[in-house]
């Protein structure tokens, strides 16, 4: 398949289509060639291929797994319809009680016990583990195995059997999915684990385009859009939307704007982006906030009433004379996202305070490096007897998995 991906003409106008049908057409041959050498080796045969391709370096890894998730959604849906077509509304009335006694255990006792188990050390917190044992698991692989086992006990003539396994695992997901999965919000806000969030107010092209950037490094990003259109467009590339008026309290409050680090008005219309950035200050002084100003005549007014601008002449203005000035800084700069990454961060952790840049150095991945250090509002390039002290803002530039790296060693609580 890897030999296939990376050295066969796929033919160049069809070739990502062709890659997607190539692997699924692989994943099925290695699934009936392994279950007819060895009964029950399919599955094992095909999660082995999966991880091997998962881990080369192939063309179009990016359609495969769009392709992938696909599939998944179609796979999904045809289990639980088969699962809700083996079910009988009798047989969960007879089952009662006991049944929900059984999820009951499932989803508050055996479930959160393999949680904690299998995520064990620090990578978690404990609210962190509570939340995926409550709401993490969806029950696919049950469905799936009950829905074959009850086929197999049905064609062996033990009716029963199969009722009471298909009513079994029926209550157990519906269990999970209503009474866990509904309340996943609140379950979060209990436990005080629900990640800050960063709101752009527009789904235009430069709202997508900022939100892009930014979920390439990992932020949760939530889009909020008026116009139904640019919603299904929003939501068809990807992106989290929240459908309604960005300048209503309530749909930005709805939207998590009570949880929000940034909001972002990225919108085509000055006074939007305007009352936005106000009411967000006002309401729920999220730690920035940021405005797009579309006519420069603006920025003056913006700026009069604390409102951080972004000219979209002046940035473009200013993107064309460093392209002139400082090509190789630019063209390095368009990799960020991609290959390459700047986060500025505050100095926390206690193993890097007090120590000077020079020893801090060797400890840093291979290809970044501290470039700038804010503090008391002044920013410095710092020399190697540098000392770094909490609350310093830092600049990290290099790779963007080092990046990230780098930041865990500053502020691991980022």
């Amino acid at each position: 398949m890897i030999y296939s991906l990376r050295y066969v003409d796929l033919s160049p106008g069809n070739a990502p289509r062709n890659a997607r049908l190539l692997v699924l057409a692989g994943a099925l041959v290695a699934y009936g060639a392994a279950d007819t050498i060895a009964t029950e080796a399919g599955v094992a045969a095909v999660a082995t291929a999966g991880i091997i391709l998962g881990n080369a370096d192939i063309p179009y890894e990016d359609e495969i797994s769009a392709f992938k998730g696909d599939v998944t959604l179609v796979v999904l849906s045809f289990v639980f319809i088969a699962l809700a077509a083996l079910l009988r509304f009798d047989v969960l009335v007879t089952i009662g009680l006991r049944g929900l006694l059984v999820a009951g255990i499932v989803a508050l006792v055996l479930r959160p016990l393999l949680v904690f188990v299998s995520a064990s050390g620090d990578r978690f917190t404990t609210g962190e583990k509570w939340f995926m044992s409550l709401v993490g698991p969806r029950g696919i692989i049950p469905a799936s195995v009950a829905t074959l086992f009850a086929i197999g006990l049905r064609d062996a003539g033990r009716t029963a059997s199969a009722d009471l396994l298909v009513g079994t695992v029926f209550l157990v997901i519906f269990v999970t999915v209503v009474f866990e999965g509904g309340f996943a919000r609140q379950i979060a806000e209990k436990l005080d684990i629900i990640p800050m969030r960063v709101l752009i107010i527009g789904g235009g092209k430069v709202g997508r385009s900022l939100a892009e950037r930014l979920e390439g490094r990992g932020e949760n990003v939530v889009l909020v859009e008026e116009n139904k259109t640019v919603v299904e467009t929003a939501r068809n590339d990807g992106f989290t939307v929240h459908h309604g008026d960005g300048t209503d309290t309530e749909v930005l409050r709805s939207a998590g704007a009570e949880n929000a680090r940034i909001v972002v008005g990225a919108t085509g219309d000055d006074d939007v982006n305007l009352l936005v950035a106000q009411l967000s200050s006002s309401k729920f002084e999220p730690e920035t906030v940021l405005a797009r100003v579309n006519n420069p005549d603006n920025a003056k007014a913006f700026e009069e009433l604390g409102v951080r601008t972004i000219s979209a002449t002046r940035a473009t203005a200013e993107a064309m004379d460093n392209y002139i000035e400082r090509p190789s800084m630019m063209e390095w700069m368009a990799e960020i996202g991609h290959s390459g990454d700047i986060q500025e961060v505050e100095v926390t952790a206690e193993a890097v305070l007090d120590r000077p840049i020079r020893e801090l150095g060797p400890e840093l991945p291979e290809d970044c490096l501290i470039a700038l250090v804010q503090r008391d509002g002044e920013t410095r390039v710092p020399h190697g007897e540098f000392t770094l002290q909490r609350g310093d803002r830092v600049t990290i530039i290099g790779g963007q998995q080092e990046v990230r790296e780098a930041i865990e060693l500053v502020n691991p609580d980022r």
